[in-house]
């Protein structure tokens, strides 16, 4: 049985967390002993993570569309924007799983991967996201290619016609449709993406339907609400799926819908999330308007991102000081929030927060702050939790943020200058061998001030 992790309350922690001898542990790594030899701020990421949650995903998709008798398949893409870094996506992409991307140099991302022969013939590309001219002619230049399957999805008037005047050169091309989710009345915000559904309806009458050179195949939309924050999820997904059996009525090449993310990641210790209800819940709601519209039920895509990769990193600090208030007592970090978990204050996400060592000890109420003069460099950051608990002692303490490996190199501009000139940290890949031997490389060492300077033009 796991030690208590506090005084007089017994916590819950994931699976791959551990307590011995009153320090927490990750699938057998002492996280003290780890954060010692590396030195903090720390990130280190898990890649055999990445795997276990898409093939999870994987097998909950297949076993409920068996039980259903769903008649569509289904094929799991991870999108390149929760994180780009090459140790990430070559590693998804071992999963025999569709690449999602959103930017023109992703094109290059993708050439890249196929140069170096980790990309397969026939690996399936979706292009998303708003199409710059630059965009737009590396989707052209990856088609011509013709090593990967690639679907650029329709994001406004302009974006088609561009294709439609390349048919020449490209004979044939399968597109998709973003539909914009603001004829919804249960979708609250007014959006930008994509194209309304008169628009759809227009565009594929007039432009698509009698050249046979070009098909709409797949119908996509992304709602922000995620699946497991309300039923306004599902009310939307109802009514795109009532929009797509219109769609298929008109147009027999249609087979697909793809219906981004959405799907959650624990954000705290206390996250209990039926992913494989979640799953079902999706089959189901697309099976049931098809069979009440009488049409054939799509096939199905999903783009998660960070339920992919969110829950393979954690971020480890080092308490510098208790500074004890009227009110509040305050612990600093050797590090920022700002910097190094910019979701923390940008949208006042949360993170499962747990300490390294010391567990032996009473647990008092701390505000973590970080090493910037800016008064919203602090954590926690939001109307949920009020403060963090932390051992009652003068012993050297190091903490863990879990499951933070969505975003948070990409939104603090890594190895850029950060705010405060607070240098990005160090960060660690943590892998397994045919042996199922870990095996530890350092990615990226701590930014040094050399590096900092030369940036801002000082070197």
């Amino acid at each position: 049985m796991k030690e208590n992790l506090l005084i007089h309350q017994e916590m819950e922690l994931p699976a791959e967390y551990d307590i011995k001898d009153f320090k927490l542990f990750y699938r057998d790594i002492d996280l003290l002993r780890l954060s010692k030899k590396y030195g903090t701020p720390l990130r280190f990421t898990f890649l055999p993570s990445i795997l276990e949650k898409i093939d999870a995903m994987k097998t909950f998709f297949k076993e409920v569309i068996e039980e259903t008798d769903y008649q569509g398949a289904y094929t799991y893409y991870y999108c390149t924007k929760s994180s780009h870094f090459q140790h990430i996506v070559s590693k998804a992409i071992q999963s025999n799983i569709g690449i999602e991307i959103s930017s023109a140099y992703d094109i290059d991302l993708i050439k890249s991967l196929i140069d170096d022969g980790n990309i397969k013939a026939g690996a399936q590309i979706i292009c998303n996201g708003y199409k710059t001219p630059r965009y737009q002619d590396g989707i052209i230049s990856l088609i011509q290619q013709n090593h990967c399957s690639v679907l650029p999805v329709i994001d406004s008037k302009s974006e088609l016609q561009y294709y439609l005047k390349k048919l020449d050169v490209l004979n044939n091309i399968e597109i998709g449709m973003r539909l914009n989710l603001s004829f919804l009345t249960s979708y609250v915000n007014e959006s930008r993406f994509g194209l309304s559904p008169k628009d759809i309806l227009t565009l594929f009458e007039n432009d698509i339907q009698t050249d046979k050179r070009i098909a709409l195949t797949t119908l996509h939309f992304f709602n922000e609400n995620g699946m497991a924050e309300s039923d306004d999820y599902w009310d939307v997904l109802e009514e795109v799926v009532r929009f797509y059996c219109k769609l298929k009525r008109l147009n027999p090449y249609l087979t697909t819908l793809d219906i981004g993310g959405g799907m959650p990641f624990r954000s705290d210790t206390d996250s209990n999330f039926d992913i494989r209800f979640l799953v079902q819940r999706i089959v189901k709601t697309i099976q049931d308007v098809c069979q009440t519209e009488c049409v054939r039920e799509p096939h199905i895509i999903t783009e998660f991102g960070k339920y992919t990769v969110a829950e393979a990193t954690a971020t480890i600090f080092k308490i510098h000081e208790k500074k004890r208030g009227g009110s509040v007592n305050w612990a600093i970090v050797d590090g920022s929030f700002i910097t190094h978990l910019p979701d923390t204050w940008a949208i006042r996400q949360e993170y499962p927060v747990l300490p390294v060592n010391n567990l032996q000890e009473e647990k008092s109420p701390f505000i973590l702050g970080g090493l910037t003069c800016d008064s919203a460099d602090f954590y926690p950051n939001s109307n949920k939790t009020e403060f963090v608990m932390l051992p009652d002692s003068n012993e050297e303490q190091y903490i863990t943020f879990l499951h933070t490996g969505a975003y948070q190199e990409a939104l603090s501009g890594f190895g850029g200058v950060n705010h405060c000139l607070i240098p990005s940290l160090k960060h660690i890949i943590i892998d397994t061998d045919i042996h199922n031997n870990l095996q530890f490389s350092v990615f990226a060492e701590k930014q040094n001030s050399d590096n900092v300077l030369k940036i801002l033009g000082y070197r």
